[in-house]
């Protein structure tokens, strides 16, 4: 009987996934390993059942990504908008200032890495370039897998990569604050970038694949009247003086107000972006700006750091609406958003990788958890699940920021008249009138959440990557977060490796240090056992929050 019960459980397990083992997508191998199972005894069925878990939810996964290869692609290295940064400019600056640009250098300051050395950009970026009728330069841009592909060191000691994923490392704040020191420091000037340019052979820059578009770039930063600056100086002193306005104007509005002068989040923030201030900045009336600074400040600017974690996007069709709040409803505006967000101008965000990518991640299934799992502590587990966390994170239950006592800056963050600015510019990125999509009310663009600010119960689908937790990533591990005394003050961010015991990665070693004390970083909330965990006191009752654990690793 415990044999028949245990294996009537990976039938169970993989319905809550909804992938491989789910009985819709029942295979013949799936059948011959229940039958092989049937046959052993209760340790060795418990030792063996996840691995056939984890080969069938893989194999559905793999199957999933090469069916969808078009999209995968689009996800990965179509860029977001079609702007950037300087394409020329950025590939020469290892050249021209070696010191910061070594690809030790930029893992510190942004968290990008390349899958192989010899790849001409990190990963999640793309070579793109402004729609125009005349030659312009090529731009860098990110991709959607700048943010939402994660990594972890996986049995064999390698990293792995996990589509979809909230990156634990990528620092949008640190590529900002690295370009800013490039460009100030005394040593970026347009002779070493020439010098170093005429200096590179064909393919150096761009890759092989891409000389053309090289030999290009290289004759418009060359070109130029004779005894006057060449497009060269001017984009390179163009780009300079256009980060340190940015940079000043940031300090001036965002930085004086909502981070109260304290620009350390804004400087580093690895894993978590600025959910409105940067999209609210560049769509900022400046004639009102110019007209009452502080006035127009208060009124499209949040009064706290609206700090978020990057979420994970599989299964989205699983979502009532996105977002950590739910504020957005229309699942191809979701993405336009997050294109919007980097772009910063909806007449160039990449329409069409909104499109192609809105239907992949609705149906994407989460990374397979690639570690062992008791599968018999997952059994109990299931049951302490269905008490303490199904009631919300089944239903996506909206809680207000009082109920749920978190960090309330990211609920609070967007104004209603900041709110209004962001409605009419995401409908301008919906460019395809002919898409009903694009006709979509206001309120299912972004939901008017200003007199009921709060967060929603999101379901807990492929829960072992998206650590760190809560919707700030102020926790580290799943089990620091049911036992809130147990949460760290300041923990390490940017591990690969991953803590099986606590559920998470590796916060105690290597790494940028997460402080909670800092605004927008509090790890308060979620916190009432009678509210939360279905009156169960984990710190007391150890052995059913490893069972818990182990049931959430097989989600």
């Amino acid at each position: 009987m415990k044999k028949l019960a245990l294996i009537a459980t990976l039938a169970i397990m993989g319905q809550s996934c909804g992938t491989a083992l789910d009985l819709r997508h029942r295979t013949q191998n799936e059948d011959d390993s229940s039958a092989a199972l049937a046959g052993k005894n209760v340790d060795e069925l418990s030792s063996k059942a996840w691995t056939l878990i984890q080969s069938e939810r893989q194999r559905y996964l793999d199957s999933y990504l090469a069916t969808n290869q078009a999209a995968l692609d689009s996800f990965t290295k179509a860029p977001v908008g079609f702007n950037g940064t300087p394409a020329v400019i950025l590939r020469l600056l290892p050249d021209v200032l070696p010191e910061l640009w070594s690809d030790a250098s930029v893992a510190s300051f942004t968290g990008l890495f390349k899958n192989s050395p010899n790849d001409p950009f990190y990963y999640g970026m793309s070579l793109t370039k402004a729609p125009s009728t005349s030659p312009t330069p090529s731009t860098v841009q990110f991709t959607c897998a700048a943010c939402h592909t994660g990594r972890v060191i996986g049995p064999d000691g390698r990293p792995r990569i996990l589509v979809g994923a909230p990156s634990t490392s990528f620092d949008i704040n640190g590529y900002r604050t690295l370009l800013t020191g490039s460009v100030t420091h005394p040593n970026y000037l347009y002779e070493k970038f020439r010098d170093a340019l005429l200096a590179k052979p064909d393919g150096a820059l761009y890759g092989p694949d891409r000389i053309a578009d090289e030999r290009m770039d290289k004759a418009i930063f060359m070109s130029g009247p004779v005894g006057s600056p060449t497009v060269g100086q001017q984009m390179v002193e163009g780009f300079k003086n256009s980060l340190l306005q940015r940079s000043a104007f940031v300090q001036q509005t965002l930085g004086a107000y909502s981070y109260h002068g304290d620009l350390t989040l804004l400087k580093n923030s690895p894993g978590h972006v600025e959910a409105f201030g940067f999209a609210t900045l560049a769509f900022l009336p400046l004639t009102e700006f110019q007209a009452d600074p502080t006035g127009t400040v208060v009124k499209y600017f949040g009064t706290n750091p609206s700090v978020a974690d990057i979420m994970s996007v599989w299964r989205q069709k699983d979502r009532v609406s996105a977002q950590w709040d739910g504020n957005i409803r229309n699942n191809l505006i979701r993405n336009l958003g997050a294109e919007l967000g980097v772009a910063g101008d909806p007449r160039i965000v990449n329409y069409q990788n909104a499109v192609l990518t809105t239907p992949f991640v609705s149906e994407l299934p989460a990374p397979v958890y690639p570690f062992s799992v008791d599968l018999k502590k997952a059994v109990a587990g299931r049951g302490i699940y269905q008490k303490a966390c199904a009631r919300c994170h089944e239903s996506e239950y909206f809680m207000g920021i009082n109920e749920v006592g978190t960090e309330p800056g990211r609920a609070n963050g967007l104004t209603a008249d900041a709110r209004l600015l962001l409605v009419k510019n995401l409908k301008a990125s919906c460019s395809d009138l002919a898409n009903p999509d694009c006709e979509a009310s206001d309120e299912d663009i972004i939901v008017p959440r200003q007199s009921n600010p709060g967060y929603l119960a999101l379901p807990l689908t492929g829960l072992w990557a998206r650590a760190p937790y809560l919707h700030n990533g102020s926790v580290p591990t799943i089990a620091q977060l049911l036992v809130p005394a147990t949460r760290p003050a300041v923990f390490k961010t940017g591990s690969l490796k991953y803590d099986q015991v606590r559920m998470g990665f590796v916060w105690d070693q290597d790494g940028k240090a997460f402080d909670t004390s800092i605004l927008g970083y509090s790890n308060q909330g979620h916190a009432d056992i009678k509210v939360f965990n279905g009156g169960i006191d984990f710190a007391r009752q150890p052995e059913k929050l490893k069972e818990l654990i182990e049931y959430l690793k097989t989600l």
